[in-house]
């Protein structure tokens, strides 16, 4: 048996003057002349039998019928234009998602965002923190960005920046305006990071003279690092930062370095491929972007 016939420009026409209570609006909208819609409107009562508006003044007014398939054409074209909406995304290429900690991400990676896309506005850049979702499966990402000795054991990894700790605070905490030894610094109230990878860092930082860090008190000690670089910036006491993290912050006379040393360790920031990332080449080119190497061969390790 053959499918009966859709009327969908009669359907299209009758959804439009429904919503509008207007012919000469709906007309409007579908850039028609304004006898068209009436006339469509009339070819469909006449297909249903069945009034589907009064002519009334000034505005339609649905009947029972009307107003039965006003809310079918409304659910029909919605599910419709979902379905193409739907479509359309999954012609787009997937984006590149990258995991990083909020810490490198907030201080370098979106500071440098503007470059990427000015270089490459056909890439779209999905980053995710993992200190929000710490049950985020790395394995739905392309990129992963690390803090360590090496990247992701078995994966196509580069660095992106050797760490270099400088003793960082607020103007207002020095009493002058000369850096501090190592050996001043220590009997100076210092703030400290308890995560894994930064418990020990005034450690490092004092390693090689005669000073260390006393056992900080439970209200100078900080496990995130958001928390941390505020605290510093409120002038609670004097912290480790990170550079280039904290050199803008520096240049505009927001933080000061209380020490002229700088600790430079084995450690760093790498940008490692995922199994997934692999099979994406703009994968391979956001992590040569991160890391300014000038091709997918060069500065990788496996």
């Amino acid at each position: 048996m053959k499918e009966p016939f859709l009327p969908l420009h009669q359907l299209q026409a009758f959804h439009a003057a429904a919503r509008h209570l207007s012919f000469s609006r709906a007309a409007q909208e579908l850039n028609v002349l304004g006898p068209a819609i009436g006339r469509q409107v009339a070819l469909l009562e006449e297909d249903l039998s069945v009034r589907l508006f009064l002519r009334t003044k000034p505005r339609l007014t649905l009947t029972e019928e009307g107003a039965f398939l006003a809310r079918i054409t409304a659910d029909g074209f919605g599910a419709l234009q979902d379905g193409l909406m739907q479509l359309r995304q999954r012609s787009l290429p997937a984006p590149i998602v990258v995991n990083a900690a909020i810490g490198f991400t907030s201080f370098y990676l979106l500071p440098r965002m503007a470059d990427f896309q000015e270089r490459h506005p056909e890439i779209e850049v999905q980053i995710v923190t993992r200190d929000q979702d710490p049950d985020y499966d790395p394995a739905a990402c392309d990129i992963v960005v690390t803090f360590g000795p090496a990247g992701l054991s078995g994966s196509p990894s580069a660095m992106i920046i050797p760490e270099r700790l400088v003793a960082i605070c607020a103007p207002s905490v020095l009493a002058d305006t000369r850096p501090l030894t190592r050996e001043a610094l220590c009997r100076e109230r210092l703030l400290h990071m308890t995560g894994d990878n930064h418990f020990d860092d005034w450690s490092r930082f004092f390693e090689g003279c005669d000073a260390e860090a006393a056992k900080p008190p439970r209200h100078d000690r900080f496990h995130s690092f958001m928390v941390y670089s505020r605290a510093i910036q409120n002038g609670m006491g004097i912290g480790l930062g990170w550079r280039p993290f904290v050199d803008d912050m520096l240049d505009a006379g927001l933080l000061t370095l209380a020490s002229s040393h700088e600790c430079k360790t084995n450690r760093g920031y790498y940008c490692s491929l995922t199994r997934r990332g692999m099979a994406k080449p703009d994968a391979s080119l956001v992590l040569n972007w991160l890391c300014r190497t000038e091709s997918s061969a060069e500065g990788t390790t496996s």
